[in-house]
């Protein structure tokens, strides 16, 4: 795992159970959960950053849903290079999403884990998806709900942040309750291997 120094590292996820493990072993002196969504994630990230500019570096932990065309399986670890927010149901043409400016921010990925570019949407794709649904959508590989709203609030206050992503599941119609079944002993896994290498 990349090297932090822990009172400038945010450690956090989107709730208490994708960093329960690494809270337990009181190696981080900034750890909270941020919230489930780009939304609540932003606006609770926000809040931490404007009381701690001490801050200049943030590890998300979190889980995924791979897109089948991107051949990554479930139970693999991720730490991706990029990511964006496409809507599905723009890509379908029922909805027009506003456009995002900018389109995608950079990670600091660990490259000891295989790397991803990521679409973290405002809601999950529950469809049956065999092939992007639209060519802006063929570089995308894994699905999350919160590391767009974490990484445009981080690049305001000019933090880092680099991501750790379990895959629980592919997206689509079974995405939720492969999540429920998988995301707890990928998450303990996740956070275990972090722990025994720091």
């Amino acid at each position: 795992m990349l090297p932090f120094n822990p009172k400038q590292t945010l450690v956090t996820g989107a709730f208490v159970g994708e960093i329960d493990l690494l809270k337990a072993s009181g190696q981080f002196p900034h750890l909270d959960v941020m919230g489930i969504g780009n939304l609540e994630a932003a606006v609770q990230l926000s809040e931490y950053l404007s009381k701690n500019g001490n801050i200049r570096h943030m590890v998300f932990f979190g889980s995924c849903g791979a897109y089948e065309w991107s051949g990554i399986r479930i139970g693999s670890f991720i730490s991706p290079n990029r990511v964006y927010s496409k809507e599905i149901s723009h890509a379908l043409k029922i909805s027009k999403q506003i456009p995002e400016s900018p389109e995608f921010y950079e990670l600091t990925p660990d490259k000891s884990l295989q790397t991803a570019a990521c679409n973290a949407p405002t809601t999950i794709t529950l469809i049956d998806l065999k092939h992007p649904p639209e060519e802006s959508w063929k570089n995308l590989e894994i699905e999350n709900l919160e590391l767009f709203g974490i990484s445009k609030v981080a690049n305001k206050f000019s933090v880092t942040v680099t991501a750790y992503l379990a895959v629980t599941n592919l997206v689509g119609p079974n995405g939720s309750s492969d999540w429920a079944k998988n995301w707890k002993p990928l998450s303990h896994s996740l956070q275990n291997k972090f722990l025994f290498v720091s």
